[in-house]
């Protein structure tokens, strides 16, 4: 029963977050906090682990940023 409250608390947090920040912001924020536990790892293997979360997640908040320019100029091509 805890592992379902907390799911849906991280839910509702994520849903608050999604209503205020872009994704591409989030997850920008997600790869330089990645960056910080990588830097404070204690094994050279979890260094590794939150390098390449930290980069894998800034590499798809690239993506979504430019997917969201896309998206505009598409928007500005159907007026």
């Amino acid at each position: 029963m805890a592992k379902k409250l907390h799911k849906q608390q991280l839910r509702n947090a994520v849903v608050k977050l999604s209503h205020t920040h872009r994704p591409e912001e989030i997850l920008h924020e997600l790869s330089v906090v990645y960056e910080e536990y990588s830097i404070a790892g204690k094994t050279e293997a979890e260094v590794d682990f939150w390098l390449k979360c930290s980069r894998s997640t800034a590499n798809l908040a690239s993506g979504m940023n430019k997917w969201l320019y896309e998206m505009a100029e598409d928007e500005e091509d159907e007026e």
